[in-house]
């Protein structure tokens, strides 16, 4: 069973549960936007599915509505932000301020976190980049205690889902592509469980290292683990996971701890392509470079090559017509969080 709701009734409703937490008003609307943002997208592991993960933390002083975001090392082209365990959204988000700031006039820069909670969709920040005109990767790694991962080779966590994205501008909707590097992201374990179907065969073990199609038994107790993306080729996945916790998390000198209390350590790399071909010749190019990609021919059961972001910007424009299903599990998560915070939705 699920519900239907528009764009507009969620952004309200989301809106209220984070201001009942605390965040002010501009800073509730932020975390708001990227949550409906990306149910509209289609990508519902990251939208208010994660509204009561938040209010939980807030309740244990994991988040610290209003906290200041602050620079504490820059230089021309580099900085580390410490985002104080704000809401991720409103961190990462000044820290897509800081990086345009910088790459107008340094071309490339490099953006890393400390004290960062969830930020949600890594592929939000990157976009965002994207359409001021710029090129911009995104790395976002995860705390110990949120190792769900095992190293290939290994049946235990090591790695988080450690995500990856790029963006690339074009005339109309920017190139976005947006991987975990592992099989599944764990926020769609949430969504099949709160849906209650299986996992896709391939994808997770249980606590003892079987494979299992079955969310409870990755959420245990005890818990399952992920594995990384490639299958039997999961070692390229690995090396990738691998090198989202070093940009992460060690490049800033956050070292492996069970003490440690981020939860994201992100990191934005920003590409300026006027200092190259020009920005105009650029974008000119990529226009032709998707062209050229959409004009293979389609492979049987195919219905032809889409570039990354293409689906999900035309699910947007369905679900601002149809309207966001969300299932009832999710729902009364969601009601109940609101209660939580004394929140009436």
């Amino acid at each position: 069973m699920v519900r239907m709701k528009t764009a507009g009734e969620l952004q309200h409703i989301a809106v209220r549960i984070i201001e009942a937490c605390g965040a002010p008003p501009a800073e509730a609307a932020m975390v708001a936007h990227e949550l409906v943002e990306t149910n509209l997208l289609g990508l519902d592991s990251h939208g208010i599915v994660r509204i009561p993960q938040y209010v939980n933390e807030v309740l244990i002083g994991k988040i610290k509505p209003g906290a200041p975001v602050t620079l504490v090392k820059e230089t021309t082209n580099t900085a580390v932000v410490d985002c104080g365990f704000n809401f991720g959204a409103v961190s990462a988000g000044r820290m897509v301020d800081i990086a345009l700031d910088k790459a107008r006039d340094h071309q490339i820069v490099c953006i890393t976190s400390k004290r960062s909670r969830h930020i949600g969709r890594l592929g939000a920040y990157v976009q965002k980049i994207a359409e001021h005109g710029m090129i911009a990767l995104g790395f976002a790694n995860g705390y110990k205690r949120g190792h769900s991962v095992a190293p290939w080779g290994g049946r235990e966590g090591r790695l988080a889902t450690n995500p990856l994205a790029y963006a690339v501008p074009t005339s109309s909707d920017p190139v976005v592509f947006d991987m975990s590097t592992s099989m599944i992201a764990e926020g769609r374990l949430r969504i099949l469980k709160n849906r209650g179907e299986p996992i896709p065969p391939g994808r997770v073990l249980d606590a003892s290292g079987n494979p299992t199609t079955d969310p409870d038994a990755f959420y245990g107790p005890p818990m399952g683990t992920i594995l990384p993306f490639g299958s039997e080729l999961g070692y390229k996945g690995f090396g990738l996971g691998l090198l989202v916790e070093i940009l992460g998390s060690t490049l800033v000198g956050e070292e492996v701890s069970d003490n440690s209390e981020y939860t994201n350590g992100l990191c934005l790399i920003v590409i300026n392509p006027e200092s190259f071909s020009g920005t105009a010749r650029f974008t000119g190019l990529m226009d032709q470079l998707s062209d050229y990609m959409g004009s293979c021919p389609p492979a049987p059961g195919h219905d032809g090559v889409k570039m990354p972001g293409q689906l999900d910007f035309a699910m947007k424009r369905q679900r601002l017509v149809e309207g966001i299903p969300i299932e009832e599990e999710t729902w009364a998560l969601v009601v109940q969080a609101a209660a939580k915070v004394d929140c009436d939705i």
